[in-house]
């Protein structure tokens, strides 16, 4: 009995041993299996290849800061109290129109002095007449009796005191018409001056006038009527906002579809167009909606000379009277002309710097790779760096995608983009 027990356990050691190696046989195979089924298996994924297209560039800005080349202050020239206001705001004005009338109490007094003096200064100068007939009258005379003693002298026939006395005379009567004459000459200049003053008095009594430094609206009234201004006071502001401009820097490499003269359109999206001067809007607007045309005037330095970085000058045409000189956020550029570029869809970019693709290879697997871009308009971004033509990447789910998958890709056409 005890044999036969023996051999019963030994059976079912046996039995058990052999049910776990076949079990761990099975999983094993299982696995295998699985991970070759896994290996197998593809995601299906949408793809678009790299292709030269035709695109009108677009650039999106955050914020635009736009500046008028046309505003200045109206300032008072003279101390004065603002007796009328010949303008309204938001009224179109010429260059030198009046804006304000000035009236300076002291200016008419000071400029009847200055006529007093010069009346006074004409009498001065009949008197210096007379005296200079006078002088040289008595000069006339002393040379005479000058020129009679010195023959006299000559001949014996007269003492040399009276002739030393006849010439102190003469010598005399030379000094008084020196000083007649100089007293001339200081009467003249003093008229001079005071003709110079009545002038400059009138000179000022017509800057009471106060004129438009430029043409375009008033845009501010600093000083209501009755005000009294001193010289050099701010009146009004005077800005032409027709055209507006602004700058932009940007990388040698996205100026090279960029020259003066070039054209594009400019619109606003979500952007608040309140504004800061409460100009007037023209008929014909469409608000946030309405498309400027923007021309490139200026690129520093010029695109033929070597530079990393470059300034991008911009005039807006604001005939719609819809902009102001301000800050403006969401605004976007698009060219008129479009260029040929190698382009992919802007779906395909990924990565938290949106500078890298997924490139499928020729088994299906794809690939992560960094690239480099240059303008963009809608659906479509210019490839300048690490991609080549004909190339597929991946337009759909890649968020989650990792490095070395296989995929199933269906190739999109262009009218599947969008």
């Amino acid at each position: 009995m005890k044999r036969w027990f023996l051999f019963g356990l030994g059976a079912m050691l046996v039995l058990i041993l052999g049910l776990l190696f076949y079990g761990t046989y099975l999983n094993h195979r299982s696995e295998a299996q699985i991970v070759e089924r896994m290996s197998e298996q593809k995601i299906s994924l949408r793809g678009a290849k790299v292709q030269m297209r035709s695109m009108k560039p677009q650039l999106v800005l955050d914020t635009i800061n736009l500046y008028s080349e046309k505003m200045a202050d109206a300032v008072a020239l003279i101390d004065g109290r603002i007796t009328t206001v010949d303008v309204q705001k938001n009224q179109h004005v010429v260059k030198g129109q009046t804006l304000f009338t000035l009236t300076n109490d002291s200016h008419p007094i000071r400029i009847r002095q200055a006529e007093i003096d010069i009346i006074q200064n004409d009498n001065e100068l009949v008197k210096n007449d007379n005296e200079l007939v006078k002088a040289e009258s008595s000069l006339a005379h002393a040379k005479s009796e000058y020129n009679r003693y010195s023959n006299l002298l000559a001949e014996n026939a007269v003492s040399v005191e009276k002739f030393e006395e006849t010439e102190a005379l003469y010598k005399e009567a030379q000094v008084n018409l020196k000083n007649v004459h100089v007293q001339r000459e200081q009467l003249l200049a003093q008229k001079d001056y005071y003709l110079a003053q009545k002038e400059q008095l009138l000179i000022e009594n017509s800057y009471a006038h106060v004129a438009a430094p430029i043409e375009g609206e008033v845009l501010i009234l600093y000083r209501p009527q009755g005000s009294y201004v001193t010289a050099g006071t701010a009146m009004a502001l005077i800005g032409d906002f027709k055209n507006l401009y602004f700058s932009m820097t940007v990388e040698d490499t996205a100026t090279k579809n960029l020259k003066v003269g070039g054209m594009a359109e400019l619109s606003f999206h979500h952007a608040d167009l309140s504004k800061i001067y409460d100009t007037e809007y023209e008929p014909g607007n469409t608000g946030r909606r309405h498309p400027f045309t923007a021309k490139i005037i200026d690129i520093t330095p010029a695109t033929n000379e070597p530079a990393s970085i470059r300034k991008v000058i911009w005039e807006v045409d604001n005939s719609a009277g819809v902009l102001e000189p301000q800050t403006y956020s969401s605004a976007r550029l698009q060219s008129f002309n479009p260029i040929s570029c190698l382009t992919i869809p802007t779906r395909a970019l990924a990565g938290a710097a949106l500078d890298s693709v997924f490139v499928v290879d020729e088994e299906g697997v794809i690939h992560s790779r960094k690239i480099s871009t240059g303008f963009s308009d809608e659906n479509y971004i210019e490839v300048t760096g690490g991609l080549k033509a004909e190339e597929v990447v991946i337009v759909s789910g890649t968020d989650d995608l990792k490095e070395g998958l296989k995929v199933d890709v269906i190739i999109e056409s262009g009218d599947d983009v969008g």
